[in-house]
């Protein structure tokens, strides 16, 4: 239904020449404020915070873990069954609940720990922007330049992710930044391999859409017409979307999780984490103070991320996707119907 009004609104818009009200930008405007802080809430909190919280956290803490006593005990609880431990896993995990990772992270310090990590990841974005442009004005292609940014900015980016995970400190910012050599040794890799899925995960469909031969949605240059979609762009678009997904799944979050598993590994004895995190994973992590490397490598990141890991983590994409889709679905519901009455009001103004 909205897109067919969309898509009216447009051609009555273009045909008879209507504008949007000087009062409509106003109310445009306000919609903008009223949205903004939930698309940042989901496009950081939400799509960043709460997967990397999903991603490091240990779903079996150690049975010895000391009980609030102000939580209510299940007295039916058998604490020696075999399934006792697994169960305890299960079902204390906080990033499980959509609601529990939210009340964890608002518990800290209300709403400003839902941005946690924001002080550097900011930096961290605009530093890998502004090198991956200058790579591209040099003509380094961008499947490149972009992990090549992303290896020269890897302290800015190993230093978020030891601020998300990690409880309040008066460390500054650079107190954060683990020397470079260091970081390279361990996630120069992992951040190549994480870049390659991910380009594979975006460009393979591409390429298939263009096999299939799909109808691209675009304004004829000197018509300014929408073209019309051909009536098997439906199945094939869910072959796209298909493969698209199933490429996510298969090759760009388990590239993601390994990433986030061996930075998560480098952070230092002195910080706290605010999730359950097992620092030997499975005593696989040989310390540098003894002869070893100092973080996990990537066949233990992988090998120490549990099934029932993977499966709240899967669990908890699909939650973001149904937010961000409702929000999106919101936000269509309240728009498209305003700009209809502003055109409306604009042509009744001018006729």
């Amino acid at each position: 239904m909205y897109r067919e009004l969309a898509h009216a609104v447009y051609r009555r818009g273009d045909s008879a020449g209507y504008d949007i009200p000087s009062w409509g930008w106003g109310v445009l405007f306000l919609d903008f404020l009223v949205f903004l802080p939930l698309t940042l809430v989901i496009s950081y909190t939400f799509n960043n915070v709460f997967p990397i919280l999903a991603i490091i956290e240990d779903p079996s803490p150690p049975a010895y873990e000391p009980v609030a006593l102000n939580e209510p005990t299940d007295a039916t609880r058998d604490p020696i069954s075999p399934d006792a431990d697994e169960a305890l896993g299960q079902n204390s995990a906080t990033t499980s609940s959509f609601r529990a990772t939210y009340r964890t992270l608002y518990a800290i310090d209300g709403w400003k720990s839902l941005f946690r990590g924001y002080k550097l990841y900011l930096p961290a974005v605009i530093a890998s922007m502004m090198c991956s442009g200058l790579f591209a004005g040099l003509g380094i292609p961008s499947p490149i330049a972009a992990p090549i940014a992303a290896i020269a900015m890897a302290p800015l980016w190993t230093g978020w992710i030891h601020a998300v995970i990690s409880t309040p400190s008066p460390k500054t910012f650079t107190q954060r930044l683990l020397p470079f050599s260091q970081i390279f040794r361990a996630v120069a890799l992992p951040l190549v391999l994480y870049f390659f899925a991910a380009e594979t995960s975006t460009f393979v469909p591409m390429l298939l859409a263009r096999a299939l031969g799909m109808t691209i949605f675009e304004n004829s240059p000197d018509s300014n017409t929408f073209r019309s979609p051909d009536h098997h762009d439906i199945w094939k678009a869910l072959v796209v979307i298909i493969v698209t997904v199933v490429l996510k799944v298969l090759i760009a979050i388990p590239a993601h999780v390994v990433l986030v598993r061996v930075q998560a590994s480098l952070l230092p004895e002195d910080d706290e984490t605010i999730v359950p995190f097992d620092r030997t994973f499975q005593n696989k992590l040989e310390p540098a103070i003894i002869g070893g490397a100092g973080h996990v490598t990537i066949k233990d990141a992988w090998a120490t991320f549990s099934r029932a890991s993977w499966i709240r983590l899967i669990k908890l994409y699909v939650k973001i996707f149904l937010v961000g889709f409702a929000t999106w679905l919101l936000w269509l519901a309240v728009v498209i119907p305003e700009i209809a009455i502003m055109v409306g009001v604009s042509g009744h103004g001018e006729a």
